[in-house]
């Protein structure tokens, strides 16, 4: 496999186990897009991003940040192979509960677990509801 010296450099600065290209494969594969869909998704050529996954072209900061917002992940995790997966983005698009889940993140440990048990109380209060109502209503 022919690495571009940039990747490789890359690769040896972060500890990378996983080419860039390798990852950004695997992520595709995954979301079952080909090339040209991953290209519109993160508005980038579908034959550039084939050459990323080659590991034939280094790719630049700007096509970086488009491919992880196509794939909701953070920069860190296509660059640095932590195999820590908690570097993927939460699919939350309701800016009221980014603002509080921001505001959440600033309190102390005692006010955190509190609230996030009162979350986890009404998540599971809320399958048990729809449980109950798929039990009914078949």
């Amino acid at each position: 496999m022919k690495h571009d010296k940039n990747i490789l450099i890359i690769s040896v600065y972060f500890g990378i186990n996983m080419p860039f290209g390798e990852r950004i494969k695997k992520l595709r594969k995954e979301k079952g897009w080909s090339l040209k869909k991953l290209g519109e998704n993160a508005g980038l050529q579908g034959r550039l991003i084939g050459q990323y996954e080659s590991n034939n072209v280094a790719p630049t900061a700007n096509s970086i940040i488009k491919l992880a917002k196509a794939f909701n992940v953070s920069t860190d995790y296509l660059l640095i192979d932590n195999n820590n997966d908690n570097t993927r983005l939460p699919s939350i698009h309701d800016n009221k509960l980014i603002e509080l889940f921001e505001k959440l993140n600033n309190m102390n440990s005692r006010d955190k677990e509190v609230i996030i048990s009162l979350i986890d109380a009404y998540i599971k209060k809320n399958q048990i509801e729809n449980i109950i109502d798929d039990t009914i209503n078949n």
